[in-house]
C-alpha cells in the first residue's frame, strides 16, 4: 500500500509539472503572437513618421536640434534593421530560424544602438545645461563642429566595439531542425555581464534622470525670475526642456525593465521577474525609444510641420534685414565721420 501511495504520489506530481509545463508554453506562445502584432502596428508607421522627421529637421544647423537628429537617424536604423529580426524570433515562439552568422550580426547591431541612444540621450539632457544656463564662451564651444562630432562618435564607436568583441567570441549549440535561441553568451558569465549592465545601462540611466531632475528644477527657478520680462528666452528655454523631457521619459521607460531583469537575475531579489513572460516583455520594451522617438519628434518639433518655403522665405527676410541694419549703420559711421571731419577742417580754418 506504501509503494501504491508513493507511486500514485509521484505520477501526480508528474501530471501537475506537465500541466504547468503546457500552461506556461501557451502563455508564452500567447505573448509572442500579441507582442508581434503590437511590434508591427507600431513599427511600420514609426519608420515612415522618422523619415518625415528626418527630411524636414535636415537643413536645421541648429545644435540643439544636432544630437536629437542622431537619435533620430539611429533609431530608424534599429527600427529597420534589428526589429524585423526580433518579429521573426517572436512569429518562431524565441527560435531563431536564420543562420549563426546573422544571429552574430544582429545583437551586435542590436544592443549597440540601445546604448547607443540612451548614450546621446544622456549627452543631450547635459547639453541643455550648457545651453540654457552655461556661459557664453562654453556655448560658443559647444558650436562647433568638434563639440557636435565627438558625443556622437563616442556614443556609437563605445557600444560597437564593445559589442563586437563580445559577441564575435560566443559559440552557441545547435537545437533541433538547426533553429536555436539567438542570445549572447556574455549574459551567462557574471563579472561581465554585471559591468555591461553598469556602464552601457545603469549609469547613463542614472545621469540621465538625474541631470533631467535638476533641469527641470532649475527651468522652474528661472521662471519665477522670468516671469514678466524677457519672454523670447523663456519660451526658448521652455522648449528645450520640455524636449529633453519628453525623451528622457520615453528612454526610462524603454530601458528601466530591461535594466531590473539584468539585476535580477544576478542577484534575484525579486523572484516574479525571472518569469520568462516578464522577460519577453521586458526584452521587447527595449524597443520603446527607438520607436516612439520618430512621435515625439513631431510634437517636440513644431518647425517640422512648416512650410519649408516659407520657412526659407522667412529665413531669407532676416538675412535681407540684416545686412540692410548693417548697410545702414556702416553708412551711419560714415556720415558721422565726414560731419567730424568737416567740423574739424572748419574749426581749423577759424582758427
Amino acid at each position: 500500500m506504501i509503494g501504491y501511495y508513493r507511486k500514485n504520489k509521484t505520477f501526480s506530481i508528474d501530471i501537475e509539472n506537465s500541466t504547468r509545463i503546457n500552461y506556461d508554453e501557451n502563455l508564452n506562445l500567447i505573448l509572442n503572437k500579441i507582442l508581434f502584432i503590437i511590434l508591427i502596428c507600431v513599427s511600420i508607421p514609426s519608420v515612415f513618421i522618422n523619415l518625415f522627421a528626418i527630411y524636414r529637421l535636415h537643413g536645421n544647423k541648429k545644435l540643439s536640434v544636432f544630437v536629437f537628429r542622431c537619435i533620430l537617424h539611429v533609431s530608424l536604423l534599429t527600427t529597420c534593421t534589428c526589429i524585423p529580426f526580433f518579429l521573426i524570433e517572436l512569429y518562431f515562439n524565441l527560435y531563431f530560424p536564420l543562420s549563426l552568422i546573422i544571429c552574430k550580426l544582429w545583437l551586435i547591431i542590436d544592443y549597440s544602438s540601445i546604448v547607443c541612444l540612451g548614450l546621446l540621450v544622456c549627452w543631450a539632457s547635459i547639453q541643455r545645461h550648457i545651453l540654457i544656463f552655461g556661459p557664453m564662451h562654453i556655448k560658443k564651444l559647444q558650436s562647433t563642429l568638434t563639440f557636435k562630432l565627438i558625443p556622437s562618435i563616442f556614443a556609437l564607436g563605445f557600444p560597437l566595439t564593445w559589442y563586437s568583441i563580445l559577441i564575435l567570441t560566443c559559440k552557441y549549440d545547435k537545437i533541433i531542425l538547426e533553429k536555436y535561441e539567438c542570445r549572447p553568451c556574455f549574459e551567462q558569465e557574471k563579472f561581465i555581464f554585471l559591468i555591461d549592465t553598469l556602464l552601457s545601462l545603469l549609469f547613463p540611466l542614472l545621469i540621465t534622470i538625474t541631470t533631467t531632475f535638476f533641469l527641470l528644477i532649475r527651468i522652474i527657478r528661472l521662471r519665477l525670475r522670468l516671469f514678466r520680462s524677457n519672454s523670447k528666452r523663456w519660451r526658448r528655454c521652455k522648449r528645450l526642456t520640455r524636449q529633453m523631457i519628453l525623451f528622457s521619459f520615453i528612454y526610462l521607460i524603454g530601458l528601466l525593465p530591461y535594466v531590473l531583469t539584468n539585476i535580477n537575475s544576478l542577484y534575484m531579489f525579486w523572484p516574479t521577474i525571472n518569469l520568462p513572460w516578464y522577460i519577453q516583455i521586458a526584452n521587447a520594451f527595449t524597443y520603446v525609444p527607438c520607436c516612439f522617438s520618430s512621435f515625439l519628434s513631431i510634437y517636440a518639433f513644431p518647425e517640422i510641420w512648416k512650410n519649408q518655403r516659407k520657412r526659407r522665405h522667412h529665413h531669407h527676410q532676416q538675412q535681407q534685414q540684416r545686412q540692410n541694419s548693417l548697410r545702414t549703420n556702416r553708412q551711419n559711421k560714415k556720415t558721422s565721420f565726414t560731419l567730424l571731419s568737416t567740423v574739424a577742417a572748419t574749426s581749423s580754418n577759424e582758427q
